[in-house]
């Protein structure tokens, strides 16, 4: 009964696996490079999400996606590792559609998740970010849903 619902894929994981974590340098780079044209965002409220779509093979695990999370300018770093907790938490919960999106594609979403606001105190901030992050989760994966379908239509 229980590893029935370990392997239901509707559930979010109950910890991000480590191979969804963005860490290499040739992946982050380029989401910040403002001469890209391959590179798009998303902003709402206290954060703004950064995005590419790369080929897997530019990859060293055949992963659906790869996600970081950067705090901000934020002074102290207690503050700064809670932000990226929450981050980290309310993303887990709301990324089943996205990883469900790029499962059976043969690129892969690269994006880091900025939290731009300034030093709230910790209840407005859990707040915040729970309400913003996953309207903006939802507009990435209908837009990137959208470009999909296009490129079927094209083929």
């Amino acid at each position: 009964m229980i590893e029935d619902s370990a392997n239901d894929r509707s559930k979010p994981f109950q910890r991000l696996p480590r191979s969804f974590s963005l860490k290499r340098k040739s992946l982050i780079t380029p989401l910040f490079d403002r001469r890209r044209d391959d590179v798009g965002t998303l902003t709402r409220g206290c954060l703004r999400i950064v995005y590419r779509v790369v080929p897997r093979e530019q990859l060293a695990k055949g992963v659906p996606l790869q996600v970081g999370f950067a705090p901000g300018r934020i002074a102290g770093a207690v503050r700064r590792n809670r932000i990226k907790r929450l981050l980290r938490e309310v993303y887990r919960v709301h990324q089943s559609d996205l990883v469900d999106l790029f499962s059976g594609r043969d690129d892969t979403l690269t994006m880091m998740i900025v939290y731009r606001g300034d030093g709230d105190d910790e209840e407005d901030l859990h707040k915040r970010i729970a309400a913003d992050l996953p309207p903006l989760l939802s507009a990435l994966h209908d837009r990137e849903g959208e470009t999909s379908t296009s490129a079927e239509r094209r083929e």
